[in-house]
């Protein structure tokens, strides 16, 4: 369960990256010099050579300082891979919304996947809705909230969890449902049903509803 760990360290180091990037049109870079807009139609790279990240798509458009938006777009660093659909990050609020697939991937880890999702860059706060799956470790929940600074994964509403160290499955139903996943950096994981009331409090606040 390493790959999940990694996942978890991956998110805030986004926050730098997307401030900082140099730009690769894989085509023809359109500059609005009234919206200070650059668009590339033919899509391209947008790369951070210092933390080893690249967003690659088929479609970018971007005001430096303001957002950055991506269509069929691929996160990459070395053998971590991270898709979506529809990315749009805006710097202000240090947030970045996935849409239209959410998916990661990494030799750790396979299969981690949600029809939408959003980072909280600033706070270190990854949330995956929509009916989340992971194939490795084999996870299910209609929604997810990751903190990656305490190594914590809330599963909520009807969850499925297979725990590989007690060889036994934990299955929660109906929408209050929960299960807290605690990530240790060996890779260790431990399960929890009873999720201290702080923490349920302070990761269900990012959910939209």
């Amino acid at each position: 369960m390493r790959g999940v760990w990694v996942f978890l360290l991956l998110l805030p180091a986004l926050a730098a990256s997307f401030a900082a990037f140099t730009v690769e049109p894989a085509g023809d870079q359109v500059v609005d010099l009234a919206t200070g807009v650059t668009t590339l139609p033919d899509g391209g790279r947008l790369v951070d050579a210092e933390r080893g990240l690249s967003l690659e798509a088929a479609y970018i458009e971007y005001q430096e300082g303001v957002f950055v938006r991506a269509k069929k777009a691929r996160l990459l660093q070395e053998e971590l891979r991270f898709e979506a659909g529809r990315l749009e990050h805006d710097v202000a609020s240090e947030t970045v919304v996935l849409e239209e697939g959410v998916r990661f991937s990494s030799p750790h880890l396979s299969g981690l996947e949600a029809p939408r999702g959003v980072l909280y860059l600033k706070d270190g706060v990854a949330v995956l809705e929509g009916g989340v799956k992971s194939e490795a470790p084999a996870f299910q929940a209609e929604r997810m909230v990751a903190d990656t600074r305490e190594g914590l994964v809330l599963l909520l509403g009807a969850f499925r969890y297979q725990d590989p160290a007690l060889g036994i499955t934990l299955k929660g139903q109906g929408p209050d449902a929960r299960l807290l996943l605690r990530f240790k950096e060996d890779g260790e994981v431990e399960a929890e049903s009873e999720v201290p009331a702080e923490i349920y409090v302070r990761l269900s606040a990012y959910l939209g509803g």
